[in-house]
């Protein structure tokens, strides 16, 4: 028996033991395998075979052919491995074979079998069991040792590649760098670092490395957000692996990287921001053992932060940039104060440092509603220059910045709504960032920056380049100022010039010519004018290079040209013409195109408006807010200069107006016939006001015809003008009388006399253009005082007459007023002639009236009689009468006409006459009184008729009889109460056929009776209101015992009481008698 028949001693179990340190020891899988087949050898007689499971025992770093297939071959081997038991052959097979898994800690790691003839027994059975256990106990072992000091190795490759990274600061070089590194470090197929900004949708690639035996060094991979494993990566933040990227539905091909098998995409992450993506790719599938993701993690965690830091430090770096480019811009925006330049210079700095292609600065003209390019740099910068847009376009970011005062950051333009493609080349602009130039809250200007490459802006370029533009928009207003400052020295120059003109003591004309050409000096002008107000509109006062006639016409015949030199009037300020706005004057009279340039600036002295001066030139947007600024200082100024110009020629023509009338009223008051005065005035004014002839029209109004007066200047062989005119025979002197006011007439210089006659009136709205026309005038003057129209000074106006126009006009009226005065005294005197003879007339009819009226009332015992008698004029229609009749009777007459005045107070004579002849004839009352209407009748043809009440009374017994012809009814007043005497017929004079009856009362002791006219109740006050009936019986029923003359004066001081102040409307005549 061998050694391997006997059973194993004490040496062997040695031996045994010592095979888990020699399998710990071996450096390889091939010698582990070799002494554990010559252990086994030794301790068991047979064959022996061993199976090992090379994928559990492969490291990454470790590249050998494998040392056993992938499966145990068939048999005992492989039903070991399968089933994880020890496996035997059956008692009676020919061969007898034991196998055994070998694992341990639950991991099966291969299987060892063996074969012989013999039939194993119990002991070496033992044997292979423990054998088996020291295997996989020493190979678990001698892996475990094995992985540790690959991890050692890897960690410390992880260490080194972090280390060459950690301090590189930029970023593009860190990509390339860690790229590199890690392709190099653990060869790699290919590595590509991708970077991502926050918000964007695509990953920007920046480095990649590849094997040298590959071919190209730097393969270019796009990448987008949530397509492929990079974008998938970036997306969710986790890493993605393909272990077969041909059977990966999210693997990308790319055609020069046509070998790659496997692909992992590990995101770059700080906290939970990614920052990119580190992309490695095997050209075998399955290449990334679960140890090398460990690896590349830890590497990506390194160049996560490695991203980080390069990222701060660039920021840092441009955030130093920035404030170096601030400096820089403000240093330089300092160095020029010319506009043009300042803006060049900027542009050119700004491309020079961020590298942006397209750099453009603009002007904002707000009056003109136009945005200017200014200057810039780029490939289109040439091309640009005298490119507008409109301010009001509703498309396109730089109008839409312009209005708003707002910076628009778009990083991807076709994004952007208010994007508008440029017209001009390059057309491949994919982002744009504009950023108002503001100062004192007001947009001038904007800074462009264009660029072709998506998601090129940041929100620290937008605050980088607003700290630029207030720099920019700074220098900008101190260019403005520059300007401004220079502008007022030429200013200044062209003031002086007119002043000096104004201290020669010039004319209007010449100044306002003056200037405009100082404005044409300073200005683009094709046409200035200057319109000043007139009477009642604006006129055209002075012009250059325009025709006046052609001007004034378009104004007219256009109202929205006349509505917009009213509103410029009217304005603040200059007032700049857009393209879209109706055409002014000049435009319309020189036929420009619509969008030629025009502004107009309002002349005001205070808040006074004078006129208004209009520049206009061909071509469009030539006016700005430069010159709006300089038309409002020179308009300024040139308001002064009119308003002295006008002041000094009103003062000499107000002299000259005073001497002329002054002459004038020496004239009229020296002479006395009203034929000389007319002449000599007629004489005068062709020599003090300067008209060439004069002629004098007065109107009859008694045969309603004009009748010439006085003439000067004329031919005698002028006969036209020496007849009347009847009413429609001579168009303006109708004209005048109906209107009460001066007419003018533009005539020809050349026009015969007789053919004025012919002239019609010129419209209102002709006036202004009359005045301002270089034709001479027909002046037609009213000689009228109020509305007493007297007749017509015709004056024709000398050629070159227009400077003192106005006041030439004001003179002709004056001097037509002396004549119309001097006309109405001549009339007033002869009127006061007429006068003075009929109040003379008058003042004898009164005293004659006077005598008509008893001078003293009748006295007797029983008895007591008064009377009063006023006149509302000189004489009147009342009257009353006392007639002593035989036997102690009393005739008693009261009447009024029905007239006042002259005429009342001859008829009053007849009725008294007639009064008195009846009552010497008859006793009865009607009777007397139907007799003298029968008298009066024939003599009542115009109207006149006389109301009366005529009484006898008895003085013994105290009867009276008495009849009312539709008189006043008398008021009788008894002991407890007062009564009327009612009317018995109508008034005498008004009928033919007329019935009067007559009645008799008693008047008993105490009991009184009042006689009065109309004028007592219907007298008024200074409110309109009339004394009245009540009024009367109050005064009476107060003075029951009192006597005739205090009834009368109770009723005369009530009456007084309420009329007051107010002169008498009506005659007055009371008569009162009383029973004592």
């Amino acid at each position: 028996m061998t050694a391997a028949q006997d059973s194993p001693n004490l040496s062997e179990w040695r031996r045994l033991a010592s095979l888990g340190e020699e399998l710990a020891n071996a450096d390889s899988l091939a010698a582990q395998q070799e002494r554990i087949l010559k252990m086994a050898r030794r301790l068991i007689d047979g064959r022996v075979s061993l199976w090992l499971d090379g994928g559990l025992f492969h490291l990454p770093d470790r590249e050998s052919a494998p040392l056993f297939p992938a499966e145990p071959p068939a048999g005992g081997l492989r039903r070991a491995w399968n089933s994880g038991q020890v496996v035997r052959s059956g008692p009676k097979a020919a061969r007898q074979w034991v196998a055994l898994p070998i694992a341990d800690q639950g991991v099966t790691m291969g299987a060892l079998m063996v074969a012989r003839a013999e039939p194993f027994r119990a002991e070496e059975l033992d044997i292979l069991e423990g054998l088996s256990s020291i295997i996989a106990i020493g190979l678990y072992a001698s892996h475990r040792a094995a992985v540790e000091r690959f991890r050692l190795e890897q960690l410390n490759l992880v260490r080194k590649v972090s280390a060459q990274i950690a301090n590189v600061l930029e970023l593009d070089e860190l990509a390339r760098r860690v790229a590199s590194l890690i392709q190099k470090t653990f060869n790699y197929y290919y590595v590509a670092f991708f970077t991502l900004k926050p918000g964007a949708e695509t990953l920007r690639f920046r480095a990649s490395a590849s094997g040298s035996r590959r071919g190209k060094k730097n393969i270019v991979v796009d990448a987008v957000l949530g397509k492929g494993l990079v974008g998938q990566a970036a997306q969710t933040g986790e890493r993605v692996l393909s272990e077969d990227v041909r059977q990966d539905a999210r693997y990308r091909f790319i055609h020069l990287l046509p070998e790659t098998r496997s692909e992992v995409a590990l995101p770059l992450k700080i906290e939970e921001r990614v920052l990119g993506v580190l992309d490695v790719q095997s050209d075998q599938p399955q290449a990334f053992h679960p140890n090398d993701l460990l690896v590349l993690e830890a590497l990506a965690d390194s160049v996560a932060r490695a991203v980080e830091g390069a990222r701060l430090y660039g920021d840092l770096r441009r955030r130093a940039d920035q404030l170096s480019l601030i400096a820089e811009v403000s240093k330089g925006v300092t160095s020029s104060l010319e506009l043009r330049e300042l803006m060049r210079n900027t542009a050119r700095r700004i491309q020079r440092r961020f590298g942006f292609p397209h750099v453009h600065m603009f002007s904002v003209h707000r009056n003109r509603r136009a945005i200017e390019y200014e200057a810039g740099s780029g490939r289109r910068s040439k091309r640009l220059e005298k490119y507008t847009l409109s301010l009001d376009d509703a498309h396109g970011i730089l109008p839409w910045v312009a209005r708003n005062g707002e910076t628009v950051l778009a990083n991807d333009v076709t994004k952007e709504p208010r994007h508008v493609p440029s017209p001009l080349p390059p057309k491949d602009i994919r982002a744009e960032l504009c950023v108002p130039l503001i100062y004192d809250g007001e947009v001038v200007g904007l800074l462009d920056i264009q660029t072709g490459r998506l998601n090129a802006f940041t929100e620290d370029d937008r605050f980088i380049f607003e700290a630029v533009a207030d720099n920019i928009a700074a220098a900008i207003h101190n260019a403005d100022l520059y300007a401004a400052e220079q502008w007022r020295r030429r200013v200044a120059d062209s003031l002086r010039e007119v002043a000096g003109l104004l201290s020669d003591n010039v004319g209007l004309d010449e100044s306002l010519q003056a200037i405009l050409t100082e404005l044409g000096r300073n200005l683009p002008v094709d046409i200035s004018a200057i319109w000043l107000i007139g009477e009642s509109d604006l006129y055209l006062a002075a012009c250059s290079n325009g025709d006046i006639e052609a001007l004034e016409q378009a104004r007219r015949d256009n109202p929205d040209a006349s509505a917009a030199m009213m509103a410029a009037l009217l304005a603040d300020e200059p007032v700049i013409r857009r393209p879209k706005d109706p055409s002014w004057p000049s435009g319309i009279a020189a036929g420009f195109s619509a969008d030629y340039s025009a502004i107009a600036a309002p002349l005001r002295i205070g808040n006074q408006p004078l006129g208004v001066i209009t520049l206009a030139h061909h071509t469009p947007g030539r006016f700005g807010h430069e010159t709006q600024k300089m038309l409002s200082t020179f308009a300024s100024y040139a308001a002064v200069a009119i308003e002295n110009t006008r002041l000094y020629d009103q003062a000499q023509e107000q002299a000259y107006a005073s001497a002329a009338l002054l002459q004038v009223a020496q004239a009229v008051v020296s002479m006395g016939d009203l034929d000389e005065i007319l002449g000599a005035i007629v004489r005068i004014l062709p020599i003090l006001v300067g008209v060439r002839r004069t002629l004098l029209y007065l109107y009859d109004a008694d045969h309603d015809r004009y009748t010439p007066a006085q003439r000067y200047g004329f031919d005698e062989a002028d006969e036209t003008l020496r007849r009347g005119f009847a009413p429609g025979e001579f168009a303006l002197l109708d004209a005048v009388c109906a209107a009460n006011r001066l007419h003018v007439r533009k005539i020809d210089p050349d026009a015969a006399p007789e053919t004025w006659s012919a002239l019609t009136p010129h419209a209102d709205w002709e006036l202004a253009s009359v005045y301002s026309d270089s034709s001479p005038l027909l002046m037609f003057v009213p000689l009228s005082i109020k509305n007493d129209f007297f007749g017509v000074l015709v004056a024709e106006e000398s050629p070159g007459g227009l400077r003192f126009r106005s006041r030439r006009a004001e003179i002709v009226s004056g001097i037509a007023q002396q004549a119309a005065l001097a006309i109405q005294n001549d009339r007033l005197q002869k009127e006061m002639v007429v006068r003075e003879r009929l109040e003379t007339e008058v003042q004898l009819a009164r005293q004659i009236q006077q005598t008509f009226i008893p001078e003293v009332l009748p006295t007797h015992p029983q008895w007591q009689f008064a009377a009063r008698w006023r006149t509302a004029r000189q004489v009147g229609g009342d009257f009353y009468d006392v007639i002593e009749l035989p036997n102690d009777r009393l005739g008693l007459f009261i009447a009024d006409v029905a007239d006042k005045g002259m005429p009342a107070a001859l008829f009053m004579a007849l009725t008294r006459t007639l009064v008195r002849a009846a009552a010497a004839e008859t006793s009865s009352p009607a009777e007397a009184l139907r007799r003298v209407n029968e008298l009066l009748l024939p003599d009542t043809k115009q109207g006149m008729f006389v109301t009366a009440v005529y009484a006898v009374l008895d003085l013994n017994t105290g009867e009276l009889t008495y009849a009312n012809a539709g008189h006043n009814p008398p008021l009788w007043t008894r002991r407890d109460s007062l009564e009327k005497l009612a009317r018995t017929g109508v008034a005498l004079g008004a009928s033919e056929d007329s019935r009067i009856e007559e009645r008799t009362i008693r008047l008993e002791a105490g009991e009184s009776l009042l006689f009065y006219t109309d004028g007592l109740t219907e007298a008024f006050n200074l409110e309109g209101d009339m004394f009245g009936e009540e009024r009367l019986l109050r005064a009476l029923g107060w003075q029951e015992a009192a006597s005739a003359d205090e009834t009368i004066r109770a009723v005369e001081s009530a009456l007084d009481d309420f009329a007051g102040d107010a002169p008498p409307s009506d005659d007055l005549t009371m008569l009162a008698a009383r029973r004592v």
